[in-house]
């Protein structure tokens, strides 16, 4: 329990991710220390997305790790790692729990999770990461999201979200402690997990839409899907949308 005791609480923040990642920049702070806000202002999601989240009713806040054991090279396997921890922890309250490449939580279709990681280099290795997190838990009515979804939308009920953000801990830190002896096991249930994964699906890249299938996502983080020709397709972050019907 010791572990997880470090917890900055603040009102109200820009972000959670730039204040730890200040934090992380100047001072030597423990593993899974932890800054929780009950709004943010400016709240960031993947390249430049805004999360917005009504004051004091989700589970906003960072996490700061020190995974000086994962090469710059291998920091999918990170990602990974979270997005199994909190897929975890959202299974415990919702059935139809999905991970949307490569790290929001979905509930059927719709998003109740988004994560945002950054990490500070020291040469080839990662010297911090800011885990960054923003789950949808009390709040019932939301404006100017893309298919959001809260525990409350679900449920029906209030769940408490300080025992939310220790499950998530405990979650994270057994999936954190197995890298990298573990990284297939890892990697592979990640994959089981994956929102669409072996289903027909319309995206849309650079080129426009077109049906395919997921079929892996390489150690990089690459998604790999073979098209309705027969061709295979394959992309970094933001270069493929899923279009959701």
């Amino acid at each position: 329990m010791e572990r997880y005791n470090n917890i900055i609480e603040l009102k109200e923040i820009s972000s959670t991710n730039d204040y730890a990642l200040e934090l992380a920049r100047t001072k030597i702070v423990p593993e899974f220390t932890v800054i929780r806000a009950d709004f943010q202002t400016k709240g960031r999601g993947q390249i430049g997305n805004h999360w917005v989240a009504d004051s004091g009713k989700n589970l906003l806040f960072s996490v700061i790790l020190h995974p000086t054991h994962i090469s710059a090279n291998n920091q999918f396997i990170l990602s990974q790692c979270v997005s199994l921890a909190l897929f975890r922890t959202v299974s415990l309250f919702c059935d139809d729990v999905a991970i949307k490449w490569p790290n929001d939580l979905y509930v059927g279709d719709k998003k109740i999770a988004g994560i945002l990681i950054e990490n500070l280099l020291n040469g080839k290795q990662i010297a911090s990461s800011i885990i960054g997190i923003g789950l949808n838990v009390n709040q019932e009515e939301f404006v100017g999201a893309v298919n959001p979804v809260s525990f409350k939308n679900i449920l029906h009920k209030e769940l408490n979200i300080n025992e939310l953000l220790l499950l998530f801990l405990k979650e994270l830190d057994s999936l954190y402690s197995q890298i990298p002896q573990n990284n297939k096991a890892i990697q592979d249930e990640y994959l089981n997990h994956l929102y669409l994964k072996a289903q027909q699906a319309t995206f849309k890249d650079k080129d426009g839409k077109f049906i395919g299938t997921i079929t892996s996502v390489a150690n990089d983080g690459k998604l790999h899907i073979i098209d309705s020709t027969g061709r295979e397709r394959t992309y970094y972050f933001k270069e493929v949308e899923y279009l959701i019907l």
